[in-house]
């Protein structure tokens, strides 16, 4: 598999019954092992194995916004590891999106996670072990909360192996969607030899079929984005008012007012309008595809709805 914490340990060491193995967190004196079985993994840069196997070896944790990482080796009774799996939150693609604020790119961070490599030594295949790395990652992580486990290889041949290992395996080329609570589609694309997978932690992940504006086919990824357990709970009344709840406060939003943000949730808007406002988005603390939405809606601009950003007084004072 290809490239991609709260952080966490990566599980306490298990020995299974097949063999003997041992699966537990990586040591810094497994890392000659580790460049050895990564060696035999397919990374876009040739570098990558090395400097995966170094990450891995002496635990690199991520910064907390960026999720977990985590990593575990297959070890022999003797001590031999024979196996590895490396999985991390996929920041390349995360931080690709740019018309995401920094803390949604955060709260992608700690919902998907991706296989970023597997390898199991010649003299341990066929018994099942890369299976079972993959279902004690997938049970680590769903622990943490994430919700989608994503995976990529460069050998479409290997596709049937991974869908017994419960992935979905897409064609060549083939990209990912994810639909976002704030009503966008993440796309992950997909190089024309490069086939991408994916893995549900949690039993609300479900693929529907949808129609993009041109009409072109797509298949969504739903219920791996979903709101906190703290997120403030909304309730319709019968008079088409909102009453929001949080933290023991409540605010009820009038039935105009709930109309126009009904209305704002629902305006699509293009790329290139959600980044033409995203620096005025983030100075307002907004996420910049509501942004877009409500200057849309309204056809005014932030400073004029809104007046001057919160602390930009105090600013210019200090100017």
């Amino acid at each position: 598999m290809g490239r991609a914490s709260r952080v966490r340990a990566a599980g306490r060491a298990e020995r299974t019954s097949n063999g003997g193995l041992l699966f537990r967190e990586p040591h810094p004196a497994d890392e000659a092992a580790l460049v050895e079985l990564l060696g035999r993994v397919e990374f876009i840069r040739p570098e990558t194995g090395v400097e995966l196997a170094h990450a891995v070896a002496y635990r690199r944790r991520l910064d907390p916004s960026c999720g977990v990482r985590a990593a575990w080796v297959a070890e022999r009774r003797r001590g031999e590891v024979v196996g590895v799996l490396a999985a991390a939150p996929p920041l390349g693609w995360i931080g690709s999106i740019k018309t995401l604020s920094p803390g949604h790119r955060s709260y992608i961070a700690q919902h998907i996670v991706e296989a970023e490599a597997l390898s199991v030594g010649p003299e341990a295949r066929g018994r099942g072990l890369g299976h079972r790395m993959i279902e004690t990652a997938a049970a680590h992580y769903a622990g943490l909360g994430y919700r989608l486990m994503l995976g990529t290889t460069t050998t479409p041949s290997l596709a049937p192996y991974y869908r017994r290992a419960g992935f979905t395996v897409l064609a060549p080329g083939e990209g990912i969607a994810v639909a976002d609570p704030l009503g966008m589609v993440l796309h992950r694309p997909a190089d024309p030899h490069v086939v991408q997978m994916w893995k549900p932690l949690h039993r609300e992940v479900a693929v529907v079929d949808r129609r993009t504006p041109d009409g072109t086919p797509l298949r969504l990824l739903t219920g791996v984005l979903v709101p906190p357990a703290d997120a403030p709970k909304v309730v319709r009344q019968d008079d088409g008012s909102l009453t929001i709840s949080d933290g023991g406060v409540r605010q009820t939003i009038d039935a105009q007012t709930a109309a126009l943000m009904k209305r704002m949730y629902l305006t699509p808007v293009t790329e290139e309008e959600v980044r033409a406002g995203a620096p005025e988005a983030l100075r307002y603390g907004m996420e910049p595809v509501l942004a877009a939405r409500l200057r849309k809606v309204s056809g005014r601009s932030l400073s004029d709805l809104m007046g001057r950003p919160r602390g930009a007084g105090a600013a210019a004072g200090r100017s």
